[in-house]
């Protein structure tokens, strides 16, 4: 039986995230003259609980231990029609630090018996490396509709949650990116674009 699933709504969260980062730099060059707090490190391989939810919050992702040793980039057109956004950040971590909550619908890709997509996708290879085609189950709240976490056939012991989901500025940053011929141009340069409505914090 074929089901139909309804789009959400878009999620700017990549952008918005260069964008923060920018204006938080610039902040801190503005200041200069005081003495800044020392910012605390965590120790390689430190337990950490993060959460990761939908925009209603209805569902969640909680992960606890150290940082993922996987955070990727990825510009392939289907991350960016998933994320509504130019890219997409996900970060994976080993089912046993991996709790979920609520309830999610999930969606599966290649979806069964539609015409294969004329570009290459994430789907089929991880963005680093030309693996074989793959499955991505990925679980998006039936409420609010943000993605939250998802499943790839070819890695069954990793839970893999989108970074924005986190809304975490100190989230560690991508190790990877992948699929640049799709990417757009000016994403990874915010702070130099002109900005006619200006840059805001």
């Amino acid at each position: 039986m074929k089901k139909n699933y309804s789009r959400r709504d878009a999620i700017t969260v990549g952008a918005l995230a260069l964008v923060g980062t920018t204006l938080a730099g610039r902040a801190k060059a503005e200041t200069s003259t005081q003495t800044p707090a020392a910012a605390p490190k965590s120790e390689p391989g430190a337990i950490k609980t993060r959460t990761a939810s939908c925009n209603c919050g209805q569902l969640r992702v909680t992960t606890k231990g150290p940082d993922p040793d996987r955070v990727v980039m990825c510009n392939c057109f289907l991350c960016q029609k998933q994320t509504g956004s130019p890219f997409s950040l996900q970060a994976r971590f080993p089912n046993e630090q991996v709790t979920i909550e609520g309830k999610s619908t999930a969606w599966k890709f290649p979806i069964e018996g539609a015409k294969p997509t004329t570009y290459r996708t994430c789907a089929g290879s991880d963005g680093i490396t030309n693996s074989a085609a793959d499955v991505v189950m990925s679980h998006f709240c039936p409420v609010c509709g943000s993605t939250v976490y998802y499943y790839r056939k070819s890695d069954a012991a990793r839970t893999g949650v989108k970074v924005g989901a986190f809304a975490d500025p100190t989230f560690p940053p991508p190790m990877g990116s992948g699929f640049e011929e799709y990417k757009h141009p000016w994403a990874m340069n915010v702070a130099a674009l002109p900005m006619p409505l200006g840059h805001h914090n």
